[in-house]
């Protein structure tokens, strides 16, 4: 659903069936956490080959993931879909 919305065009997003469908959205993610399922954080975050799948390399912090392409999930502690990311490949400078 977070792609579709992401995609909407801006003269449908005024619709108050779209406020609907937000809504669902929300309530099936509380029910989906209340069973154990969680997203895994990958914005700004060390990569973790456990949690995160580099699917190729970008200007940024060497080590780092510097963009989500896909979200990744949890259930409980194990993981079931590992994140897309990309993942930053400049050496850090000392001054």
């Amino acid at each position: 659903m977070e792609r579709a919305f992401t995609s909407l065009p801006g003269e449908l997003a005024k619709f108050t069936w779209v406020d609907g469908i937000k809504l669902i959205e929300r309530k099936l993610w509380a029910n989906l956490e209340a069973q154990g399922l969680s997203q895994i954080k990958a914005q700004g975050e060390p990569f973790d080959p456990n949690l995160h799948e580099a699917v190729r390399y970008g200007k940024g912090r060497g080590g780092v993931v510097i963009e989500e392409l896909q979200k990744g999930y949890k259930l409980y502690d194990r993981v079931i879909r590992p994140a897309m990311v990309v993942v930053g490949d400049e050496e850090e400078k000392e001054d």
